[in-house]
């Protein structure tokens, strides 16, 4: 990005933060109103203090001690009043502007998955979620109502001393534009080391997360130390990047620092000489200083605020980043009744390739399955099989070629009409952390207790679900982890049949499945689906043989179709699959021991 693209970058994630103020205008206009009035109060009990330091020297004190006292506990009540007003006005906007922020952000991940997660990891993804919509709290709490207050209070004090000392207020001015061009001077750098921070950290994030989540295989393959080398490298990292972008933090400190030490020493020196010459009162000395240091107060404090300008505006560019990912599918279809269509499937001369750079994943693919045809996909890892899935699931649209549901291409339907045809039941299920009853209802949340039970007597889930503590009720715990892979397949499967979708899409559904557990389920599924279109990834023997016809993929293209019987009979691809499977040879071998 050249230097030209980052200014308009930067201006434009400025005009797209504020504008999500444009429905909190009336309250921001009220936090603003208050943080002029606090930073006044604040100004006045500081006036009020030099005044009184000045009647001290003067020797007149005690003729307006009650004055003074009335004086100091009105400001500190206003002071307080408007302190409160404006902290809480500012953060419950920002709070409020941060959670649609969230929402948005997950609604976009959702809109554009999975294509977005080829390009960026679920630990950078959740940095953004979180770590990123936290830094803008930054901007809408504590810059943009903090910015304008910077503005109003100083030209008021200006205006008040411009009556007293015109060539003191100039001077001040001078000041408050000196404090102002260092963030502006430091602010290329500040850019670039906010996004390298940013970065940093969300890979550090990604790889902790990835070490969470691959815990188990970190300790059964011996990868402690290494992981903990790779952790280790990225955390250093962050920390360079960190500390850079700390160095710098702390040489504007510095900078401003000096230009409000400077300011109010030049402040003190031109009103003693005034003072001197003018014979102007003591009391009038103390408050003229104070107030030249207050006009310089609120421009210091926003400038130390743009000092982190760079990590907002970096965590901004991440966030509209992920907002703006164009989906590699176009919600544009219609929403149908899914009763008007037969469940029959179609792929027309399907072509699809991953990226461009890629061999095609299916090339030319073509095949028709009927209405309550019970079909498996066999073939090599890397045929095409799950591409096919995710081609139908309409995950992802094919480059050529089309696929039918009913006669209807699916891109002229709905994603949520084609959600509901279609009751999916992957290889890795996820189980989310609540009830087992209302991870199966899932399904369909409209079913009653008795029919999520029968759904998982379907699935051979209802005994071991009772025999758990607390039945039913049981938290399944983040992902299923407190159950095992084939419970938490049986559970999948269950609410895939309670949603009762007219087509059935099992990808490696049974592999955690023990022997008899899949013959139970084949037969349930026989049983429970007849009437429903059921398209199965089939590794195993016992799958395959149980379809009613099998689609060979070789290399992304279709190689052969029939029944089993008419496969095994042909001599083909699908008897040599099945000859070089370890189930088979496995068999074999069982079977030479039984002769022997």
């Amino acid at each position: 990005m050249n230097k030209e693209e980052q200014k308009f970058t930067r201006l434009k994630n400025v005009i797209r933060l504020s504008k999500r103020l444009k429905k909190y205008r009336l309250r921001m206009v009220a936090a603003i109103a208050a943080g002029v009035g606090n930073q006044l109060s604040m100004v006045a009990a500081s006036v009020l203090g030099a005044w009184t330091v000045g009647l001290a020297i003067d020797g007149k004190l005690m003729q307006e001690l009650n004055y003074v006292i009335t004086a100091t506990i009105a400001v500190i009540i206003i002071r307080i009043v408007f302190y409160v007003l404006e902290m809480w006005i500012c953060h419950d906007v920002a709070f409020k502007v941060l959670a649609d922020f969230r929402i948005q952000l997950f609604d976009s991940i959702e809109r554009v998955s999975p294509a977005i997660l080829l390009n960026m990891r679920s630990g950078q993804l959740a940095s953004t979620l979180m770590g990123d919509v936290e830094i803008m709290e930054w901007f809408f709490a504590h810059t943009f109502g903090s910015v304008l207050v910077a503005i109003i209070t100083p030209v008021i004090l200006m205006i008040i001393l411009w009556q007293i000392l015109p060539i003191l207020d100039l001077v001040m001015l001078l000041f408050a534009v000196t404090a102002v061009i260092i963030p502006i001077w430091m602010k290329k750098k500040a850019d670039v080391q906010g996004r390298e921070v940013r970065e940093a950290l969300a890979d550090a994030n990604a790889v902790t997360l990835e070490g969470v989540q691959g815990l188990k295989e970190i300790l059964t393959l011996n990868y402690r130390t290494g992981y903990e080398e790779k952790n280790r490298a990225y955390l250093e990292h962050m920390y360079k990047k960190q500390f850079s972008y700390s160095k710098r933090l702390g040489t504007e400190g510095m900078l401003l620092q000096m230009v409000l030490g400077v300011s109010g020493l030049v402040a003190a020196l031109i009103a003693a000489w005034y003072v001197g010459k003018d014979g102007m009162a003591v009391s009038m000395y103390t408050v003229i200083v104070v107030l030249s240091a207050m006009i310089l107060g609120p421009v210091i404090e926003v400038c130390n605020t743009a000092r982190n300008f760079g990590l907002i505006f970096a965590a901004a560019d991440r966030i509209y980043r992920v907002l703006e990912a164009k989906p590699l599918v176009q919600d544009s279809g219609n929403d149908i009744n899914t009763k008007d269509l037969t469940p029959e499937i179609c792929f027309e001369n399907v072509s699809f390739r991953y990226r461009e750079d890629l061999e095609a994943a299916v090339e030319n693919i073509s095949f028709r399955i009927q209405p309550g045809e019970h079909i498996a996909i066999a073939g090599a890892s890397g045929a095409g099989k799950t591409t096919c899935i995710q081609l139908l699931l309409r995950n992802w649209d094919p480059e050529k070629g089309c696929i039918r549901i009913g006669g209807k291409d699916i891109r002229d339907i709905s994603l949520r009409s084609l959600n509901e045809m279609y009751a999916t039941v992957l290889q890795d299920v996820y189980l989310f952390q609540i009830p087992i009853l209302e991870n199966i209802r899932l399904g369909r949340s409209s079913a009653t207790d008795e029919e999520v039970m029968e759904a998982a007597r379907k699935a051979f889930a209802h005994e071991f679900i009772t025999e758990l503590p607390e039945g039913y009720q049981t938290i399944a715990g983040e992902g299923g982890v407190k159950l095992s892979g084939g419970q938490r397949q049986r559970i999948a499967i269950a609410r895939a049949l309670l949603k009762d979708s007219p087509i059935l899409v099992f990808d490696e559904a049974v592999s955690n499945l023990d022997t008899e557990n899949e013959r139970k389920i084949q037969e349930s599924i026989e049983r429970s689906a007849k009437n429903c279109t059921v398209v199965m990834i089939a590794h195993r023997l016992s799958t395959i043989k149980s379809a009613d016809r099998i689609i060979c993929l070789d290399h992304g293209k279709v190689v052969e179709m029939g029944t089993f019987k008419e496969l095994m009979k042909k001599n083909g691809y699908l008897k040599k699959l099945l000859e070089n499977s370890e189930e088979m040879k496995s068999g074999q071998m069982s079977s030479k021991k039984q002769n022997t």
